[in-house]
């Protein structure tokens, strides 16, 4: 509601201004941005007219106090942790989804039951481990000890028990009989999840929760809500839903865009056949980040002000076509070397090549592996180096100037529909004034002017020492952008 009436002040208040045009950090994008809902975008901006504007003042006002609203939302684990301590074990069913030991045992059968149980989880029986941990949990037949529970569990984990890989992952998450250490506790939940125990997908769903991370959260949960026997465990599906739901509510239109078409590779294991057969899970594309990459210090804006600022959303290129292969053998030459730019394997520019706006970028790559790809949009620039060794001719022992004939490669297109504009000079970029006439960066730049695939090659040519020169191939899958909003 008072996103809406805001917007309505600011549309009144803006009517009136002429038309022009901004750049993207001024107070037009920063009104847009918090009409839009979107607080961090607003505050970053409007920080920079509060002191000018009281309209400015009063958005930073009002975001910060949604966000510190936000931030309250948290789950209160020290209380639970608080009666934990005292021995309230129903707190245990607070922090999470663990399995419990509800039989109860006493007298002398008892006492044989539990002497047996320890002597078959000391002589390595992962099951026999994990119910003795489970004792020592609940305090059945033994004093409770959350540490001498850790310490089964783990003996356990060594047999690849599940449930012990999500009971101590909960327990390193909060520090309950070991150290507390989220890290640990994001991967012993993994190795559950991937083990496909259902308790884990809850846990590891909620602490990505916790830490605002609602991409993995959703498709946890969601993962996780589709293996409960919903009539039969109704408040285990219901912990499941709510988490779904609540974790939905948080997604941004990116990372919704990525859902349409991905899911993360880590997960491939345990995804459903038919999620198998709908989306693309290719192993070298990262997790996209919290928002679309605009600019890097090697992916840059042709122009800023390309549309004039008159779109309000621009949809993320995020290509379905993954053509990475990271196997590929690299040139020797580059081990010692400072590369002019990144490599189209990378993890940078994997995430800048498909986790940005679908508006034309200029792109410098670095070529390493023998063969190479990467996904591109109608209208990029795209700039390609390679290293290579120098060689003398004639005309250069006279002075004069050295081109592509004196490198060792011959540049090879294979683009039977056009795709790229080449521009028709080489560049050659010295690696250190000590070396300029030895060795140097090759490159040369190509315009993507529609859609398709092309290769551009870069031959090795004889050289005067027989020295042996590494190829290098491109493939290049260029597709057209959805226009901004």
């Amino acid at each position: 509601m008072i996103f809406f009436l805001l917007s309505l002040f600011f549309f009144s208040d803006l009517t009136g201004l002429q038309a022009q045009t901004v750049d993207r950090d001024s107070f037009d994008v920063g009104v847009e941005a918090f009409n839009a809902g979107n607080c961090n975008e607003a505050l970053r901006i409007m920080k920079k007219y509060e002191k000018e504007q009281p309209s400015a003042a009063y958005v930073v006002r009002v975001c910060e106090l949604i966000m510190k609203k936000e931030q309250n939302k948290t789950i209160p684990y020290a209380a639970f942790l608080k009666d934990l301590e005292k021995g309230d074990l129903s707190a245990l069913d607070k922090i999470g989804i663990l399995d419990r030991f509800k039989e109860k045992i006493s007298g002398f059968s008892g006492a044989m039951y539990v002497h047996h149980l320890k002597y078959q989880a000391d002589s390595n029986n992962r099951n026999a481990a994990f119910q003795m941990g489970l004792l020592y949990q609940e305090g059945v037949g033994v004093k409770r000890n959350y540490a001498s529970a850790a310490n089964y569990f783990q003996k356990a984990i060594k047999n690849n028990h599940s449930g012990a890989m999500n009971t101590l992952g909960v327990y390193y998450r909060f520090g309950i009989g070991v150290k507390k250490d989220e890290k640990k506790a994001e991967d012993l939940l993994k190795q559950a999840v991937l083990s496909s125990n259902l308790y884990a997908f809850y846990n590891l769903a909620q602490l990505y929760a916790d830490k605002k991370d609602f991409l993995q959260a959703v498709l946890l949960s969601e993962l996780g809500m589709n293996r409960v026997n919903r009539e039969k465990d109704k408040k285990i599906y219901l912990r499941f839903e709510n988490l779904f739901e609540e974790s939905q509510k948080n997604l941004s239109d990116f990372h919704k865009a990525y859902l349409e078409k991905f899911r993360p590779y880590w997960l491939k294991t345990v995804l459903a056949p038919k999620d198998l057969k709908q989306f693309n899970i290719p192993k070298a594309l990262p997790l996209p980040p919290e928002k679309m990459i605009e600019e890097t210090p090697f992916m840059k804006f042709i122009k800023k002000d390309a549309f004039d600022n008159k779109y309000k959303t621009f949809f993320p290129l995020m290509p379905t076509w993954v053509g990475m292969n990271t196997e590929q053998k690299e040139n020797p030459d580059l081990e010692t070397k400072k590369l002019p730019a990144p490599t189209p394997e990378d993890q940078e520019a994997i995430m800048a090549l498909y986790f940005r706006p679908s508006d034309p970028r200029f792109i410098h790559l670095t070529l390493k592996k023998e063969n190479s790809s990467i996904p591109v949009m109608v209208g990029d620039i795209i700039r390609l180096s390679v290293y290579t060794p120098l060689y003398e001719n004639d005309a250069t022992r006279k002075g004069g100037h050295m081109y592509i004939k004196n490198t060792g490669y011959n540049l090879i297109l294979q683009d039977p529909s056009g795709l790229l504009g080449a521009n028709p000079s080489f560049i050659l970029t010295p690696l250190s004034a000590q070396t300029a006439r030895q060795e140097s960066w090759l490159s040369k730049q190509f315009t993507v002017l529609h859609e398709g695939t092309a290769v551009i090659r870069f031959v090795p040519q004889s050289v005067p020492d027989g020295k042996k020169i590494f190829p290098h191939s491109l493939k290049i899958v260029a597709i057209k952008g959805k226009p901004p909003k």
